[in-house]
């Protein structure tokens, strides 16, 4: 997971890179020679002009001086329902002190480079999604090698600018399997491409995976440079995994939703802010009363030793979550940036904790490895062992965060107990617990378990996990704390005047009272991790309080996000699988149900998976370059459970 950083010399404010001994751009008339290239070589501002969303794609982000050129020519020329995406791989991204010195060269772009750096991401591989000016603009950072990159990402790109340093100083920057790909995501007599070199193998090598290209006058000095377009793919099209292709369909003007909590209120924010129409429908009178109802929770991510498909989405996640509270409550009134303390309270944990540091997968900007003293002055008070500190993790109040999502001119909220769903005459016709129906044509379930209520959700394995918080008052006799602890359990600082701690995790338990045994296992918790507090507490026979909830979970502990797939079908058409596992499909893919899509099985993680999961449907219900990795996508599949099944009989 862990991304080298740009190794820098300078050359009057100017970075040059010592990796591959070359400029980021021209010294002299940069801004106006990256513009020529790629801008006007894409055709760029006539385009920008169209009602149609814009996708450009680039192999090389480096300063990111060509996003900031295009974003500036997108204000100046876009028509008023134009959106941009740009998406762009970088493999030795540039610090944020970098770039801040690199952007006092064009204070023009001042307005673009602030929100780009108030956002830009940890350096870990993966997709990074930062948007601008309320969705407008979206950039699609990739941190990695950009065959690999571009290998993963589910879009339909517009434009290429192929930008990286010179043919003969970066090679892999330029190579057929990178040309391949950028094949497969172009569209035939559509798809435009520039760049600054002119040289004979590439120009060659662009040609034989289907680019018309063309030589340009070039800039200043250069002689020529060449554009293109694509015209058709020279490789066949395999589907390694059909079963995974996601259905495309008109971008809708109104979706409905299901469920009232973070998963719900997510889906509808990201929707919200396309200028989609939303309607929530909570069965309760108010949002997050369920499993998103807790005071507080713990904002971080624990990660894995070794990188992992779950670890990679709850790192892309917290990343994504951070970004959207910055936005959505900028003065932390519901939330902190505090820190978290993860405490290795067990033998087991201070080992894994550090092998974890060991393997050195984790910027020490994401995580650091903390002695028992470290940690206790950063807390405020005592902890029992030595752990982790995530700098930039904190705390959230759930309920506050879905009410500042929902809080939205495209979103209304109704009260209606959904029991049925059925599709006829091209739209989901909904009937609740009175006999009323309502009707839409898009309809999101968000409603955690109940999502397999439904007929068409049945076969999912959702299951419900009690758990159970324990709330006390502060006051001036208990040790001050500075930043959430986490242990076997957790307790966060004190918001308005009350912490919060916990919590159980109760497979079996269908109790849905606060029960005193929960409220000693929480107290046990927090006695691992902070004896004093415990001690203080104790000494106070201070009164508890508390509250019970079900977390909605998976067998694999991954969330389900996607289309809902027409279970009958896809045991039909996939059948083979019970007696081949590695049977290559080919024919028509199995069908989804028209427009019904899942959000739900986020556990207790959803603070981290419900922003970006909501994201991820957005887009596709908008048809917009998907914001994660096709290995992530496939691994939150709402069909997985069907193929894993069919596999598992021909084992």
């Amino acid at each position: 997971m862990l991304i080298q950083n740009a190794t820098l010399d300078w050359i009057d404010n100017s970075p040059k890179s010592t990796e591959f001994d070359d400029i980021y751009f021209n010294t002299v008339d940069g801004v106006e020679e990256a513009r020529y290239v790629f801008v006007e070589g894409n055709n760029i501002n006539a385009r920008l002009a169209d009602n149609s969303p814009l996708v450009i794609a680039e192999t090389g982000f480096g300063t990111g001086l060509n996003f900031l050129n295009t974003v500036h020519r997108f204000i100046q020329h876009k028509n008023t329902k134009t959106k941009l995406h740009f998406i762009s791989a970088e493999k030795y991204p540039l610090t944020k002190r970098d770039l801040q010195r690199t952007y006092a060269n064009w204070p023009q772009f001042n307005v673009f480079t602030e929100q780009l750096l108030a956002q830009y991401p940890i350096h870990t591989t993966g997709f990074h999604r930062i948007t601008f000016f309320n969705g407008e603009i979206q950039l699609t950072l990739m941190l990695g090698d950009a065959t690999d990159c571009f290998s993963k990402l589910n879009a339909r790109v517009d434009a290429w600018y192929l930008d990286g340093f010179s043919p003969s100083r970066n090679p892999d920057m330029w190579t057929s399997a990178l040309f391949e790909k950028i094949a497969l995501l172009s569209t035939p007599h559509s798809t435009t491409l520039a760049t600054f070199t002119s040289a004979s193998k590439i120009r060659k090598s662009l040609q034989a995976v289907g680019f018309d290209i063309k030589k340009r006058p070039g800039f200043g000095l250069k002689r020529e440079i060449i554009a293109g377009t694509f015209i058709k793919s020279t490789a066949p099209v395999i589907e390694a995994k059909p079963w995974f292709s996601l259905p495309k369909s008109a971008r809708p003007t109104h979706v409905t939703i299901i469920g009232g909590g973070l998963s719900g209120c997510s889906t509808a924010y990201s929707l919200a802010q396309r200028g989609i129409k939303v309607t929530i429908i909570e069965k309760e009178k108010r949002l997050a009363t369920a499993g998103s109802g807790n005071r507080q929770g713990a904002l971080y991510a624990k990660l894995p030793v070794t990188p992992t498909k779950q670890g990679e989405l709850h790192l892309t996640g917290f990343l994504h979550t951070i970004n959207l509270l910055k936005q959505t409550d900028p003065t932390q009134s519901f939330w902190s940036q505090c820190g978290v303390a993860q405490l290795a309270t067990k033998e087991n944990e201070k080992i894994r904790q550090q092998e974890l540091i060991d393997n050195q997968h984790y910027p020490t900007s994401l995580v650091q490895q903390k002695s028992a003293a470290e940690l206790s002055a950063i807390s405020g008070t005592a902890v029992s062992s030595s752990g982790l500190f995530f700098p930039d993790a904190g705390w959230v109040s759930p309920v506050d965060f879905c009410h500042a999502l929902a809080n939205h001119p495209n979103i209304n909220i109704v009260q209606h107990d959904i029991k049925l769903i059925e599709h006829t005459d091209q739209q989901w016709t909904l009937t609740n617990n009175s006999s009323e129906r309502l009707h839409c044509s898009h309809l999101v379930i968000c409603n955690a378990e109940l999502a397999s209520q439904f007929e068409q959700t049945k076969h999912l394995p959702l299951k419900a996990i009690r758990g159970q918080v324990s709330l006390t008052a502060d006051n001036a006799d208990l040790p001050k704390l500075d930043t959430v602890v986490c242990g076997e359990g957790y307790i966060s600082p004190a918001q308005e005047g009350i912490f919060c701690f916990g919590a159980t995790f109760d497979l079996k338990g269908k109790q849905r009272d606060v029960t005193q045994h929960d409220h000693d296992k929480n107290l046990t918790k927090l006695a691992d991790a902070l004896p004093e507090f415990h001690h203080a507490l104790l000494k106070q026979k201070a009164q508890l309080s508390g509250r019970t909830a079900f977390r909605c979970s998976t067998p694999d502990y991954m969330p389900v996000v996607g289309p809902a797939p027409v279970f009958s079908d896809y045991i039909d058409t996939y059948a083979r699988l019970r007696k081949d596992k590695n049977w290559r499909f080919e024919g028509a893919t199995a069908q989804h149900y028209p427009n019904l899509y899942v959000n739900s099985g986020h556990g207790s993680k959803g603070l981290i998976t419900c922003p970006i999961s909501a994201e991820l449907l957005a887009s596709m219900i908008c048809n917009e370059p998907l914001p994660l990795p096709k290995t992530l996508i496939d691994s939150v599949n709402p069909a997985r459970f069907i193929i894993k099944n069919l596999i598992k009989r021909a084992i």
